[in-house]
């Protein structure tokens, strides 16, 4: 029976259809300079609460995961500071993730756990080298995920806001965070339960604050300059923008997706958004991260740097609105 036929169908029988979920990918974040990226108050934010008590190992990716139950029986999913590479994607997801709030865009809630015990741990694979025979492990972060959250994944060339501006301002934001690890497999889409909408976000954001290009040295065999995380010397050497260029911004990111050009109206647009950020939220959003004092000043004085370089491309801008 042909589709248009059933539902003539369900129709003549009275039959209510349901409407299709709205695809969204940025919301309003309103007054932006007045949010508290510390995440502070609890009657909003609900931080994980000891006692955990392990679930099982989330074998996905390529960091070691683990899901767990806290006091207050919400279920977590917890990225573990294993070696270096696993340690610093647990600093630069909470950091990531509060600036991408901040601007309006969506994240799944992320918290920066110092260290602690996980109750019932046993048969453990990758996540062996982050946490003890006891249970015990150093840093992490914490993730607030439903089992059943991803719906599906998308790209940047392939999703439904192609030519917005919203698009045009995440793209900067990646490039300004130095997040190159922006595959299909980390872009995602969540299905909110209270009112279906289908949310597009960045669903992994630990590639985040490092050198954003795996260079590899001609004539000189196995040399490379890969590309890092949470490094505050190649987050602040890396540039950001190339240039202007009829009525176009190119961005200097090099990471796993190709970036078109930004129209300048478009960057404008999300200018007006990051400039709202005080110096002392983006401190909050690194300090919320577990960054030491050195990354604190580091980190927020490249990236504040970053949006004064917006800020003057577009107003130099040729191609006012």
């Amino acid at each position: 029976m042909r589709t248009w036929t059933i539902f003539a169908w369900l129709l003549a029988a009275g039959v209510q259809t349901m409407p299709a979920p709205r695809p969204v990918l940025w919301h309003d974040p309103g007054p932006i300079g007045s949010l508290d990226l510390s995440w502070s108050d609890r009657s909003r934010f609900k931080p994980p609460v000891p006692p955990f008590r392990f679930i099982k190992e989330d074998l996905s990716g390529s960091h070691p995961k683990v899901r767990v139950k806290d006091a207050r029986g919400v279920e977590w999913n917890v990225k573990l500071a294993g070696n270096g590479d696993d340690t610093a994607e647990v600093h630069a997801e909470v950091a990531a993730g509060r600036l991408v709030w901040a601007l309006g865009y969506f994240v799944e809630p992320g918290y920066y756990v110092e260290g602690g015990t996980i109750d019932d741990v046993k048969d453990l694979h990758r996540a062996a080298r982050a946490v003890t025979s006891d249970g015990h492990f150093r840093a992490a972060r914490f993730k607030e995920r439903p089992r059943d959250a991803t719906e599906d994944h998308w790209t940047f060339t392939d999703n439904p806001f192609v030519g917005t501006r919203e698009l045009s301002g995440l793209m900067i934001l990646m490039t300004m965070i130095n997040n190159w690890d922006v595959s299909s497999n980390n872009l995602g889409v969540l299905r909110d339960a209270e009112d279906g909408q289908l949310r597009y976000l960045v669903s992994d954001l630990g590639a985040s604050f490092g050198h954003m290009e795996n260079v590899r040295f001609p004539f000189v065999i196995f040399s490379t300059y890969p590309w890092t995380k949470w490094n505050v010397r190649d987050y602040q050497r890396q540039p950001f923008i190339d240039g202007v260029h009829d009525g176009r911004i190119r961005l200097h990111f090099r990471g796993e997706a190709k970036m078109p050009d930004i129209p300048t109206d478009q960057a404008r647009w999300f200018a007006g958004l990051v400039s709202q950020l005080t110096a002392a939220q983006i401190r909050q959003a690194f300090q919320a991260a577990g960054a030491t004092p050195a990354e604190v000043d580091g980190f927020a004085a490249r990236f504040s740097e970053k949006v004064r370089e917006l800020e003057t491309a577009v107003s130099e801008s040729s191609h006012p609105d």
